[in-house]
Order: structure tokens, then C-alpha cells, then sequence
């Protein structure tokens, strides 16, 4: 069940820290920084989302049992100061905080947030690039909102209705005072996408101080998950969301062939995607979003104890 307490006789290799998201803000890279660490353990896949039950999520919470989860750490061991994930979706949720105080009432929750001005563009052409979003337009797709909370207009493809909500999604400010209203300031540590662009070296060096982790001498901080695309949508549609018969056949394939990993599909994923600079929004919608999320703003400013008026100031 979601939200059940650790089992008794835990030992070191279940988490005990969480980068709760935001997505578009950082959290893969951060996660995949700490994860080359020889004192820490993320788990693969990074993001289980187990503790996000309000959401019908790819794994399917309602199926999953903390034994299955659990597994994801089976590798980690007393080397591992700090065992982890990263679910981008957590601090969206309404369930997911609560859930992991009641497994670990003193795990570590690593959040972190941007501009949601840039991040709503961002999420847009994540979804897209998933396959969620079938509005290749940000500006588009955002005038859909209301249609779609109501069900209508929301693509077959899109596994979580909510996610395309990019309003509620970026409003970082509501989130994360709801997420200090279940899990102690003190066992938060909060980061600003801008600083982690700016100087990745020093966000690292205040992650392992936060986790307890000793400084391991990275000097070197490479970019991770920059803007991607396709460069053909519908064979995209058949590797990341390929046909069930496909799947059994590839899964009888590899049964008869006693091959476990034949990666065929990692592989025409790799070659179909793009790095490509994401298009600009119009300055009239962005005037449009620094309105709608300035109080969102002017809240988490009060927050992370910073002035981030900057964001919303656009002429």
C-alpha cells in the first residue's frame, strides 16, 4: 500500500532522501551528479513515483506492493550514505509528501524550482516529446486547459490528465508551502534552477552537505537532459509506446534466444532523438504567464527567502 510505514528490520539499502521534482527544474542532472557519487545510490529508474497514488501514474501505484519498490534498492549497501530517487512528480501531488514522512519520518527532501515562465514552455515540449501532448503549440496547448479538466480535448496518448494542467503544474509557490505544512523546513533543502545552471559545482557541494555526504571532488558537471524532439514522431509512437503484440513478440524473442537485454528498442529511441533548441514564446504570452503566476512567485520568494520578482518583471 502507498504510504505505508518502513516494515520492521529495515537496513541501509531503502531511501532515505527524495528529489521531489519539479520537472523542468534540474532534477535529473542533480540526481544524475549525486548518482556518480561512490557514497550514494539513486535508483533506475530514477523517478518510481510509488508514493504519488493521486495519480494515475505510468507504474501503475494501485498494483504496486513497497515490496516491488523496495527491490529498485536491492543494490545499494553500507558503502551508500545516502540511498535515493527522484520522482518529478511529488511535489505536484497531494498524497506523495505524506506518504513518505509515514515510511521515513526523517528522510530528506530535495526540491527544486524555477521560473515557471520558462518552465511551463519547457513541460510543454517535455510532454510532447513523451508523447502526452499532441499540441505542438505551448501557447496552444495552454488554452486547452480548461477544456481538458473538464476531459475534453485531452489526447489518447496522454497517460496523466493532470500533468497537462501547466498551470497547476508550475505553480511552484502552493506546492512547495504545502509540502512544508507535512515534512519539517529542516529536512528540506530547497534549490533554485538559476543557481544550478549558474554554478552546478556549488549546488552539488550543498546537496552532499544536506544528505551527509562527503565532498568527493567533482569539479566536472557535464549538461543533462537538454530540450529533445524527434526526428520522426510516428516512429517515435512505435518505440516508446509500442503495440502490445510487439511487445510479447520482442518478449518471446527474447525468451527463446535466452537474451535479457537486447536493447533494440534503447537503440532506435537514441538514434530518432534530437537535441534542438526549444521555440520561443511570443512576448505577448509571456507577458501573459509572468501575470498569472506572479502572487504563485511572490509566495515562494517567501519561502526559499530570496527576492524572485525578477522572473515576473517582463516588459
Amino acid at each position: 500500500m502507498v504510504g505505508s510505514p518502513r516494515p520492521s528490520g529495515t537496513t541501509m539499502n531503502q531511501p532515505n532522501f527524495f528529489i521531489v521534482g519539479a520537472p523542468k527544474c534540474g532534477t535529473t542532472a542533480l540526481s544524475e551528479y549525486l548518482r556518480g557519487h561512490p557514497r550514494v545510490f539513486v535508483s533506475q529508474p530514477k523517478e518510481p513515483h510509488y508514493f504519488s497514488s493521486d495519480f494515475d501514474y505510468y507504474y501503475a501505484p494501485g498494483q504496486w506492493r513497497l515490496e516491488h519498490y523496495l527491490r529498485l534498492f536491492d543494490d545499494a549497501g553500507e558503502e551508500h550514505l545516502a540511498v535515493g530517487e527522484a520522482s518529478v512528480w511529488y511535489l505536484y501531488s497531494r498524497e506523495a509528501a505524506a506518504g513518505i514522512r509515514a515510511f521515513d519520518a526523517d528522510a530528506r527532501l530535495i526540491v527544486m524550482v524555477r521560473n515557471p515562465v520558462d518552465m511551463v514552455p519547457s513541460l510543454h515540449s517535455q510532454m510532447s516529446y513523451m508523447l502526452d501532448e499532441t499540441e505542438p503549440d505551448a501557447e496552444a496547448a495552454w488554452r486547452l486547459q480548461e477544456s481538458r479538466r473538464e476531459g475534453v480535448g485531452v489526447p489518447e496518448s496522454c497517460r496523466v490528465p493532470e500533468f497537462l494542467q501547466y498551470g497547476d503544474a508550475a505553480k511552484l509557490g502552493e506546492q512547495t508551502r504545502r509540502l512544508l505544512e507535512v515534512v519539517p523546513r529542516e529536512q528540506v533543502k530547497i534549490i533554485v534552477f538559476d543557481d544550478l545552471k549558474r554554478d552546478a559545482g556549488a549546488v552539488y557541494a550543498e546537496a552532499l552537505a544536506f544528505l551527509d555526504v562527503p565532498d568527493d571532488g567533482r569539479r566536472e558537471f557535464a549538461p543533462v537532459n537538454q530540450n529533445k524532439t524527434h526526428r520522426a514522431r510516428w516512429l517515435a509512437t512505435l518505440t516508446q509506446r509500442p503495440p502490445r503484440p510487439l511487445v510479447a513478440a520482442a518478449s518471446g524473442v527474447k525468451r527463446g534466444l535466452r537474451l535479457e537485454r537486447l536493447g533494440v528498442l534503447d537503440r532506435v529511441r537514441e538514434r530518432n532523438r534530437v537535441v534542438a533548441r526549444r521555440p520561443d514564446i511570443s512576448p505577448e504570452f509571456r507577458r501573459e504567464l509572468a501575470a498569472y503566476f506572479r502572487d504563485d512567485v511572490e509566495e515562494l520568494g517567501e519561502i526559499v527567502g530570496r527576492d524572485l520578482s525578477a522572473w515576473t518583471e517582463v516588459e
